[in-house]
This record gives C-alpha cells, structure tokens and sequence, in this order.
C-alpha cells in the first residue's frame, strides 16, 4: 500500500468535496428509481483501495462527516461517519491494480455500498428513526448496488491514476 504525502491529501480534500457536492445537488436530483447513487462512498472505497485500510478508516470518517452536515442531513452526526469509516477500512485491505478495473476491486465497492445502505437501516431503527420503511430496503440495496457497480467502473480508473500521480511532494513546487 502507498503512503499519503501532500499532494495525495489535498487531492482526496478536492475529490471528497467535489463529490459530496455533486452528489447532494446533482444525483439527489436526477430522480433515479431506488436509492441516489453513492458518489462519496465510492470515491472513499476506491481512495481506501490505494490507500490502505487505515487510511480508508480516516477518509471513510471525513466524508462521512461531511454527508452527516450537508443537508439535507437525516441522520444523527455520526451515523454516516461511522459506517463510511468502517466501509474505508474494509476497502483498504484490497489493493486496487493499475490499469482497468477488475472483478474484487467493483465487487468490493459494490458489496460495500449495499452493505452501507443496510448499516444504515440498522443504525436508524436502533437510535429510534421513523423514517426507515424496512419494505423498500431490499430495492434500495439493489438499485445502491447497480449504481455502484458504474460508478466503480468509472471512478477506479480515474481515481486511481489521480492517486498514482500525486505520489511525488515536488510536483507542487
């Protein structure tokens, strides 16, 4: 796994509020049937995918912070932070490839995209919300899941040679 120097962390800084941005107004918008596509989340498990597991837990927690106070947050603050950490953790134990995206590395980021959207079912009935409707989990992890899977072959390559190139601090100078 990589080290994260400067460049490599002003670069997640931009990539994570660029996507919490265009996923709040953007996706959210689009009226896409099931659940609004992750943007934030993949992004995370991709970084977390170059990154290492330990760095995936402090981007996972960063966005997650940043979903929990942009509105419209639902949740409590931390909920999101939390399971985006964990998520980061999780994807950091599978090394992302150079080149094209492969089957563990979308499998790994579609898996834990659904598995988010159940976390936070849980998490909700747990605290109290009224708002989780358990009947339409299932097409929520589902639609969550495919949404993912596009994203991922998308973002992996982009992403991941972003990541690559920031790996030398005197590119900045």
């Amino acid at each position: 796994m990589m080290n994260m120097n400067t460049s490599r962390v002003l670069l997640v800084v931009a990539a994570l509020l660029s996507a919490v941005v265009l996923q709040a107004s953007l996706f959210a918008r689009l009226g896409l049937p099931g659940a609004t596509p992750a943007v934030l989340l993949v992004v995370v498990l991709v970084f977390a995918m170059c990154a290492g597991p330990g760095a995936g837990a402090i981007i996972g927690f960063s966005a997650g912070v940043l979903v929990d106070l942009a509105p419209p947050s639902a949740g409590s603050l931390g909920q999101t932070a939390a399971i985006y950490a964990i998520a980061g953790f999780l994807a950091g134990f599978v090394e992302l490839k150079p080149g094209r995206p492969d089957v563990q590395s979308v499998g790994t980021v579609a898996g834990l995209s659904a598995g988010a959207v159940i976390a936070q079912a849980m998490l909700a009935s747990v605290i109290g919300t009224p708002e989780v409707t358990w009947s339409i989990v299932p097409l929520l992890v589902v639609t969550q899941l495919l949404y993912a899977v596009l994203l991922s072959l998308v973002l992996i390559p982009v992403v991941g040679t972003l990541y690559r190139g920031a790996a030398d601090d005197r590119r900045l100078a």
